[in-house]
């Protein structure tokens, strides 16, 4: 009776199968750049204490303040164009946590490429609208990413899009000058 060698070609498909899972995997696990990204956008969601000022093109040369505490208390001013408060608010729950929403959305962008201090990813305005309107859609959106001491500390998007006759161009700059115990030094 001559024996199968059951053993060797169970190994033999398991390093196949390894071989294969490793392959995809180098192909589909995001790049190092990315997870910089990824894991400073994590260590700041988890921050205790979050400070910093928000500006957009938008909002016409005023900014916003905000101090946000964990898990869901957010102070916030509105300081004009002549540096007054113009607003001043507190806020708990789920509203607070929205302050947070630039960082969070970085989660969900692959590929950035290091330039220096920054990180950034240009891609197509397109993605940012429906399916159904692509199409009529051109331009880009860039994301620049700061990150200091293992924590996002800026991220700045420039939006240029354009749809038929109309042309929208608009900044955003989301800057903290505290992340738990990290203060903005410069």
């Amino acid at each position: 009776m001559r024996r199968f060698p059951l053993a060797f070609v169970l190994v033999g498909v398991m390093s196949l199968l390894a071989a294969g899972g490793a392959v995809l995997g180098a192909f589909e696990a995001p790049t190092g750049v990315d997870l910089a990204v990824h894991n400073g956008a994590g260590e700041t969601l988890q921050a205790s204490r979050v400070v910093g000022a928000y500006t957009s093109s938008q909002l016409s040369g005023s900014v916003i303040s905000f101090s946000f505490t964990a898990p869901d208390h957010l102070t916030e001013k509105l300081i004009g164009t002549s540096g007054k408060i113009e607003q001043h608010q507190k806020v708990t729950g789920s509203r607070a946590t929205d302050v947070l929403a630039p960082v969070r959305a970085l989660l969900s962008i692959n590929a950035f490429s290091a330039h220096g201090a920054y990180f950034d990813n240009t891609q197509p305005a397109r993605n940012l609208v429906a399916p159904s309107q692509r199409a009529a859609v051109s331009g880009t959106f860039t994301t620049k990413v700061q990150l200091q001491d293992g924590y996002v500390v800026d991220i700045f998007d420039h939006v240029d899009v354009k749809q038929g006759t109309q042309h929208i161009t608009e900044t955003a700059s989301y800057r903290l000058s505290r992340v738990d115990a990290w203060t903005r030094t410069r």
